[in-house]
Protein backbone atom coordinates (compact mmCIF):
# COMPACT_ATOMS: atom_id res chain seq x y z
CA UNK A 1 0.00 0.00 0.00
CA UNK A 2 1.71 3.52 -1.13
CA UNK A 3 1.89 5.34 1.77
CA UNK A 4 4.22 8.92 2.47
CA UNK A 5 7.07 7.65 4.36
CA UNK A 6 9.41 7.55 1.29
CA UNK A 7 8.54 10.95 0.80
CA UNK A 8 8.67 12.70 4.05
CA UNK A 9 12.25 11.05 4.93
CA UNK A 10 14.13 12.85 1.48
CA UNK A 11 15.98 15.59 2.32
CA UNK A 12 15.93 17.15 -0.95
CA UNK A 13 18.48 19.87 -1.78
CA UNK A 14 18.16 19.92 -5.11
CA UNK A 15 15.43 18.24 -7.91
CA UNK A 16 12.72 18.44 -10.53
CA UNK A 17 9.03 17.61 -10.26
CA UNK A 18 7.35 18.64 -13.75
CA UNK A 19 5.01 16.87 -16.14
CA UNK A 20 6.44 14.31 -18.79
CA UNK A 21 4.08 14.91 -21.97
CA UNK A 22 5.25 11.50 -24.02
CA UNK A 23 5.39 13.38 -27.12
CA UNK A 24 6.62 12.46 -30.78
CA UNK A 25 8.14 15.12 -32.58
CA UNK A 26 8.88 14.75 -36.35
CA UNK A 27 10.48 17.58 -39.03
CA UNK A 28 8.86 18.18 -42.36
CA UNK A 29 10.87 19.42 -45.13
CA UNK A 30 9.03 22.50 -45.18
CA UNK A 31 10.18 23.17 -41.24
CA UNK A 32 6.96 22.80 -39.80
CA UNK A 33 7.41 20.27 -36.52
CA UNK A 34 4.45 17.91 -36.17
CA UNK A 35 4.00 16.84 -32.59
CA UNK A 36 2.29 13.41 -31.80
CA UNK A 37 0.86 12.38 -28.14
CA UNK A 38 1.65 8.94 -27.05
CA UNK A 39 0.58 8.65 -24.00
CA UNK A 40 -1.55 10.60 -21.65
CA UNK A 41 1.08 13.22 -19.50
CA UNK A 42 2.44 11.74 -16.07
CA UNK A 43 4.16 13.82 -13.45
CA UNK A 44 8.00 12.87 -13.06
CA UNK A 45 10.13 13.69 -9.91
CA UNK A 46 13.97 14.37 -9.55
CA UNK A 47 15.33 14.16 -6.20
CA UNK A 48 18.95 15.05 -4.88
CA UNK A 49 19.62 15.26 -0.90
CA UNK A 50 23.42 15.53 -0.40
CA UNK A 51 23.54 16.80 3.13
CA UNK A 52 22.34 13.65 4.47
CA UNK A 53 23.41 12.11 8.00
CA UNK A 54 24.18 8.27 7.70
CA UNK A 55 21.43 7.16 9.48
CA UNK A 56 19.03 9.15 7.30
CA UNK A 57 20.77 7.45 4.53
CA UNK A 58 19.52 4.23 5.88
CA UNK A 59 16.52 5.49 6.82
CA UNK A 60 16.11 6.14 3.20
CA UNK A 61 17.54 2.21 1.66
CA UNK A 62 15.48 0.52 4.15
CA UNK A 63 12.43 2.50 2.83
CA UNK A 64 12.75 2.06 -0.46
CA UNK A 65 13.64 -2.19 0.36
CA UNK A 66 10.52 -1.87 2.13
CA UNK A 67 8.28 -1.04 -1.36
CA UNK A 68 10.37 -3.59 -3.32
CA UNK A 69 12.31 -0.64 -5.10
CA UNK A 70 10.80 -0.09 -8.57
CA UNK A 71 7.92 -3.18 -7.51
CA UNK A 72 6.26 -0.52 -5.28
CA UNK A 73 4.59 2.49 -5.02
CA UNK A 74 5.13 5.44 -2.83
CA UNK A 75 3.11 9.48 -2.64
CA UNK A 76 5.17 12.10 -3.50
CA UNK A 77 4.66 15.90 -4.11
CA UNK A 78 5.81 18.76 -5.37
CA UNK A 79 8.62 20.40 -2.61
CA UNK A 80 8.23 24.01 -4.23
CA UNK A 81 4.58 24.33 -3.56
CA UNK A 82 3.42 21.89 -0.76
CA UNK A 83 0.51 24.02 0.43
CA UNK A 84 -1.25 26.75 -1.31
CA UNK A 85 0.27 29.48 -2.53
CA UNK A 86 -1.58 31.97 -0.10
CA UNK A 87 -2.05 29.75 2.76
CA UNK A 88 1.84 28.05 3.15
CA UNK A 89 1.49 26.32 5.89
CA UNK A 90 -2.27 24.94 5.63
CA UNK A 91 -3.63 27.17 8.86
CA UNK A 92 -6.35 28.94 6.79
CA UNK A 93 -7.46 25.68 5.36
CA UNK A 94 -7.45 24.02 8.82
CA UNK A 95 -10.12 21.00 8.50
CA UNK A 96 -12.14 22.00 6.23
CA UNK A 97 -13.42 18.96 4.29
CA UNK A 98 -12.74 19.99 0.42
CA UNK A 99 -14.46 17.57 -2.10
CA UNK A 100 -15.01 18.61 -6.04
CA UNK A 101 -18.26 20.50 -6.83
CA UNK A 102 -18.90 20.06 -10.30
CA UNK A 103 -16.59 19.17 -13.44
CA UNK A 104 -16.32 21.16 -16.48
CA UNK A 105 -17.87 19.75 -19.82
CA UNK A 106 -14.28 20.97 -21.69
CA UNK A 107 -12.16 18.15 -19.70
CA UNK A 108 -10.10 20.37 -18.14
CA UNK A 109 -12.28 22.53 -15.47
CA UNK A 110 -13.51 21.58 -11.95
CA UNK A 111 -15.18 23.61 -9.23
CA UNK A 112 -14.39 22.83 -4.90
CA UNK A 113 -16.56 22.82 -2.20
CA UNK A 114 -15.97 22.80 1.58
CA UNK A 115 -13.49 25.34 1.19
CA UNK A 116 -13.12 28.68 4.06
CA UNK A 117 -15.24 31.73 2.56
CA UNK A 118 -13.33 33.49 0.31
CA UNK A 119 -9.90 30.95 -0.09
CA UNK A 120 -8.09 31.63 -2.27
CA UNK A 121 -6.09 29.21 -4.89
CA UNK A 122 -3.77 30.56 -6.86
CA UNK A 123 -1.94 29.40 -10.20
CA UNK A 124 0.53 26.97 -9.30
CA UNK A 125 -1.38 25.37 -6.65
CA UNK A 126 -2.18 21.79 -6.85
CA UNK A 127 -4.75 19.54 -5.57
CA UNK A 128 -5.11 15.85 -5.58
CA UNK A 129 -8.16 13.19 -5.44
CA UNK A 130 -8.55 9.44 -5.69
CA UNK A 131 -10.59 8.19 -8.82
CA UNK A 132 -11.61 5.20 -10.23
CA UNK A 133 -10.31 2.13 -8.32
CA UNK A 134 -8.06 3.95 -6.01
CA UNK A 135 -6.51 5.47 -8.15
CA UNK A 136 -5.00 8.88 -7.70
CA UNK A 137 -5.42 12.40 -9.85
CA UNK A 138 -2.60 15.04 -9.38
CA UNK A 139 -2.99 18.35 -10.96
CA UNK A 140 -1.84 22.27 -11.10
CA UNK A 141 -4.09 24.84 -11.11
CA UNK A 142 -3.47 26.72 -14.32
CA UNK A 143 -6.45 29.54 -13.73
CA UNK A 144 -4.60 33.09 -12.64
CA UNK A 145 -6.97 32.62 -9.12
CA UNK A 146 -10.33 30.48 -7.94
CA UNK A 147 -12.16 32.24 -4.92
CA UNK A 148 -14.45 30.64 -2.90
CA UNK A 149 -17.62 32.49 -1.92
CA UNK A 150 -19.78 32.72 0.94
CA UNK A 151 -20.53 29.00 1.05
CA UNK A 152 -17.19 28.12 0.13
CA UNK A 153 -17.44 26.71 -3.48
CA UNK A 154 -14.99 28.30 -6.45
CA UNK A 155 -16.01 28.84 -10.03
CA UNK A 156 -15.13 25.83 -12.03
CA UNK A 157 -11.25 26.61 -13.20
CA UNK A 158 -8.89 24.85 -15.48
CA UNK A 159 -6.10 22.45 -14.47
CA UNK A 160 -3.64 20.49 -15.64
CA UNK A 161 -3.33 18.07 -17.26
CA UNK A 162 -6.66 17.29 -18.13
CA UNK A 163 -9.02 15.10 -16.00
CA UNK A 164 -8.70 11.43 -16.51
CA UNK A 165 -11.74 9.37 -16.89
CA UNK A 166 -13.67 8.56 -13.82
CA UNK A 167 -12.91 11.84 -11.96
CA UNK A 168 -16.31 12.44 -9.97
CA UNK A 169 -18.19 15.26 -8.21
CA UNK A 170 -17.52 14.38 -4.14
CA UNK A 171 -14.56 13.07 -4.14
CA UNK A 172 -12.30 14.26 -0.93
CA UNK A 173 -10.01 16.59 -2.45
CA UNK A 174 -6.47 17.04 -0.63
CA UNK A 175 -4.35 20.52 -0.81
CA UNK A 176 -2.30 20.09 1.52
CA UNK A 177 0.80 18.02 0.37
CA UNK A 178 -1.51 16.74 -2.84
CA UNK A 179 0.50 14.16 -4.17
CA UNK A 180 1.20 11.65 -6.59
CA UNK A 181 1.31 7.63 -7.01
CA UNK A 182 5.33 7.32 -7.95
CA UNK A 183 7.43 4.62 -8.84
CA UNK A 184 11.65 4.59 -8.58
CA UNK A 185 12.35 4.59 -12.33
CA UNK A 186 14.55 1.14 -12.67
CA UNK A 187 18.35 1.81 -11.83
CA UNK A 188 17.71 5.72 -10.72
CA UNK A 189 18.62 5.06 -7.34
CA UNK A 190 21.99 5.99 -6.00
CA UNK A 191 22.85 6.35 -2.30
CA UNK A 192 26.64 6.87 -1.21
CA UNK A 193 27.57 7.55 2.09
CA UNK A 194 31.57 9.29 2.83
CA UNK A 195 33.00 9.64 6.17
CA UNK A 196 29.94 11.08 8.47
CA UNK A 197 27.90 12.10 5.18
CA UNK A 198 25.36 10.51 3.10
CA UNK A 199 23.94 11.69 0.20
CA UNK A 200 21.36 10.23 -2.89
CA UNK A 201 19.84 10.61 -5.98
CA UNK A 202 16.72 9.12 -7.40
CA UNK A 203 14.13 9.56 -9.74
CA UNK A 204 10.50 8.22 -9.84
CA UNK A 205 7.16 8.90 -12.19
CA UNK A 206 3.65 8.54 -11.51
CA UNK A 207 1.66 5.34 -11.05
CA UNK A 208 -1.76 5.54 -13.07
Amino acid sequence: MANTDLMAALVITSGKFALSYGQETSGQADGTIRVADLRSPLWTMEAQCSTLTLDQLLDIETLIDQVGGSRGSFYAWDRMRPYPKLDPDGVLLGASAVKIHSLGADGRSLSLKGLPAGYVLSRGDYLSFDFGSARRALHRIAAASAVANGSGVTPEFEVVPNLRAGAATNADVALKRPAAEMRLVPGSFDGNGDGVIGSISLQAVQVV
